[in-house]
């Protein structure tokens, strides 16, 4: 795990583009709306789909970076650590939407434990802040995935 934390800024990009890439696919699958649609709609709506992951994406690290503007050399890590914890989340959204055809409160709830629940660990384990800003990372954290929940 050290060793994806050296990566240089390309590889980075690349980390967040693969992350901001599930959380398109994992919303494209679960709308069942997408089939019916003329072709420019479905251009539209994957428009507004990454448009939404980019958004979510920048928010979630604005916020983040908020809490800890008092520390050095965290930024890389935090951007791998949340590309990771919603890559996960995404991935098994879709595993689960596949599987079940349907998704609801628990479906989110259960991707949302393990994905942010993993946000969250490598956070805690590799951010190098003092303990008061990972409870307080930690804190955004669990309200993010009280959010996402619906």
């Amino acid at each position: 795990m050290k060793k994806l934390y050296k990566l240089d800024r390309l590889s980075v990009l690349g980390i967040i583009l693969i992350s901001i890439l599930m959380t398109v696919i994992e919303m494209i699958v679960s709308d069942p709306n997408v089939s019916q649609m003329p072709q420019m709609g479905k251009w539209l709506k994957l428009l507004l789909y990454v448009i939404g992951a980019v958004v979510s994406f920048a928010i979630g690290y604005w916020l983040f970076t908020l809490l800890l503007r008092n520390n050095d050399n965290y930024k890389v890590k935090l951007v791998i650590n949340l590309a990771i914890g919603l890559a996960i989340e995404a991935v098994l959204i879709t595993i689960i939407y596949l599987i079940a055809k349907k998704t609801n409160v628990w479906v989110n709830g259960i991707a949302g434990v393990l994905g942010f629940g993993t946000l969250a660990l490598l956070n805690w384990k590799f951010l190098e802040v003092p303990q008061s800003d990972k409870i307080k990372v930690s804190v955004l954290t669990g309200i993010w995935f009280v959010l996402a929940l619906f």
